[in-house]
């Protein structure tokens, strides 16, 4: 890398079912691999500067209303077109990942340490969720999950990772008054930890998994098949935080997100609702992308 090239961080959101991930693999649509095909199929890189560094990798399936990568430009270039340039030039491009932000950074800075990483789950697309949970039962569930714990019966523990991690809030998620689900907030977080906890909870509230049980698996350490893992159909990462730089995604009303039926309509039905709510999370994160990209005009 040589002084002519400048690092340039961007807040970019994507519909996760388009890809097979945020990270790039071989032969496959991933986040990463259509941000690099865009830089280099624009002439915006040099020699092997298309590499993309992400902050936090997403499995398939899982929505980003923000995630954070990083490039290397040649400065020439950067210089004559700063955020709004690089946006619409991204932007042009992609078509199931919105580039809405991008700033320049000090050079070689790494997106991976994060202040905190927070996720949304919404609980009330899975079958089995009680439509009949207050928002207090909710809480006592949830708080089981907050502070450092070794969570290896609720991730899937890569060779090397501690399985140790601190969840700094757990809280519900509500819109309208009604509970959606729950978010949930971490400096980082183990792979398929959310989605583990997010079936953990469904569970404990259905009646067919005691709290206790819960806690114990967190005091034990041990790996536990037996609690399985909710779909990733459901789970969004809401935003990251950084020092610097800092970007704002805003806000965006979900309140007219269609509530959940009653537990006791058939799966047809049940299908038929999840398929209209999925769709109304993806409006849901377009909105959001807009409003934010139209702020910025």
């Amino acid at each position: 890398m040589t002084s002519d090239m400048v690092t340039v961080a961007f807040a970019v959101g994507y519909l996760g079912d388009s890809f097979h991930g945020s990270q790039v693999q071989p032969d496959v649509r991933t986040v990463q691999g259509d941000l690099e095909a865009t830089l280099a199929a624009r002439g915006m890189t040099q020699g092997d500067s298309t590499r993309i560094r992400m902050s936090s990798r997403t499995d398939a399936g899982v929505h980003a209303r923000m995630n954070v990568g990083c490039c290397e430009l040649p400065f020439s270039l950067w210089s004559g077109m700063r955020e709004s340039g690089f946006i619409r030039v991204m932007n042009d491009a992609l078509d199931e990942s919105v580039v809405w932000a991008a700033t320049e950074v000090e050079l070689g800075w790494n997106p991976r340490p994060a202040l905190r990483r927070t996720y949304r789950y919404r609980l009330e697309a899975v079958r089995g969720w009680n439509t009949n949970t207050s928002e207090e039962e909710l809480i006592s569930v949830l708080s089981l999950f907050i502070g450092e714990h070794d969570f290896t019966a609720f991730a899937r523990i890569e060779e090397g990772r501690s399985p140790v991690r601190c969840v700094e809030s757990c809280k519900p998620w509500s819109e309208g008054g009604r509970l959606v689900g729950f978010e949930i907030g971490a400096e980082s977080f183990l792979w398929n930890q959310v989605r583990r906890i997010a079936w953990a909870v469904v569970r404990v509230l259905a009646g067919d998994l005691s709290a206790t049980a819960v806690g114990e698996a967190l005091a034990a350490g041990e790996a536990r098949a037996e609690l399985g893992v909710a779909s990733a159909r459901w789970l969004t990462l809401w935003s990251i935080e950084h020092s610097n730089p800092r970007f704002d995604c805003g806000s965006v009303d979900a309140s007219d997100l269609l509530s959940a039926p009653s537990e006791d309509v058939d799966e047809r039905e049940h299908r038929m609702w999840q398929s209209t709510a999925e769709m109304e999370q993806k409006l849901l994160l377009r909105r959001c992308w807009l409003q934010v990209l139209n702020r910025r005009r």
